[in-house]
């Protein structure tokens, strides 16, 4: 009788035992939090890689859809290099423009302030208006997104927050110039930029769950090209930027989490006047990456 109960004592002990081991393992489990870095070339990134931080594993991971789809990767720079798609490429006029971003330096400094591994998932494509990702590229971000969360939970992650990163409307900008006789062959203006960036992400959260779009403000240009019109196109970069500032201001969707890109001055632009040299894309994601930490804490 002893024995009988000892044996169903041990058994007992043994399972509670068990159970105690389990939850102290589902505890453990890492938490990442998802951020889509989405836009055009600023954000794809048309830096220098050798310049950009490095990143530790426990600080970032990434999520490449096209070349390892399947895994978990480390996050290395040039960031989402050669991960094209029907929906979003590297490619421009037959030049590769992802060379070196911003996501690294984001990375780095949101973990430093949230104390959550970032999960960075690449959707940027140069040369791309607001127009097109409302009707068409939304798609790569959602499909994207609920890839790399599918994955990374078969990866023993638990997932934390999702967030959207956002940085496009330099060809917005350019869109605007007017004609000799002041009209506009496109009909892009701050309003318009304000309605396809929402209908964007609307389409976006719809599949993918955002919890929010973080904007990272467009630099300005420093070329000194101007419209048929006379008109300097620096002038149609503050007409967007401006609209930025509308868009965070009037709905509840979207935070500016970095607005002093415009105040970087020609020192932070490359030769083209238009994209940020790796030194400022460096700047620009350890600040919005800080931001974007520190905001994410107030739901932990």
């Amino acid at each position: 009788m002893r024995k009988k109960r000892f044996l169903t004592a041990l058994v007992l002990f043994l399972a509670v035992s068990m159970l105690s081991s389990t939850n102290v393992l589902a505890k453990k489990k890492k938490v990442v939090d998802v951020l889509v870095f989405a836009g055009q070339s600023n954000m794809m990134g048309h830096g220098d890689a050798s310049a950009a931080p490095k990143v530790k594993k426990k600080v970032g991971v990434s999520y490449l859809p096209i070349s390892k789809p399947k895994k978990i990767s480390d996050l290395t720079e040039p960031f989402g290099r050669d991960e094209n798609d029907q929906y979003v490429s590297n490619v421009y006029d037959g030049e590769n423009y992802a060379t070196g971003s911003m996501v690294s330096a984001f990375a780095k400094a949101y973990n430093k302030e949230s104390g959550r591994t970032v999960l960075a998932v690449p959707c940027a494509m140069p040369g791309t208006g607001s127009y097109i990702w409302a009707e068409q590229k939304h798609k790569a971000i959602s499909q994207r997104t609920a890839k790399a969360i599918k994955v990374a939970k078969k990866a023993g992650y638990k997932i934390g927050h999702v967030y959207l990163v956002w940085m496009q409307g330099e060809s917005d900008a350019l869109a605007m110039q007017r004609n000799e006789d002041g009209t506009c062959d496109s009909d892009m203006s701050a309003d318009m930029h304000i309605k396809n960036v929402r209908t964007m992400y609307r389409k976006a959260k719809k599949k993918a769950g955002f919890e929010k779009c973080f904007i990272i403000k467009i630099p300005s240009y420093y070329g000194d090209t101007k419209d048929p019109y006379g008109e300097k196109w620096i002038h149609y970069f503050k007409v967007i930027q401006d609209a930025q500032d509308t868009l965070c201001e009037d709905y509840d969707d979207f935070v500016m989490a970095y607005s002093k890109t415009p105040k970087l001055g020609k020192a932070s632009m490359q030769s083209d006047g238009m994209h940020m040299t790796q030194a400022a894309l460096n700047k620009v994601g350890k600040g919005a990456g800080k931001f974007a930490g520190k905001y994410s804490r107030q739901d932990q």
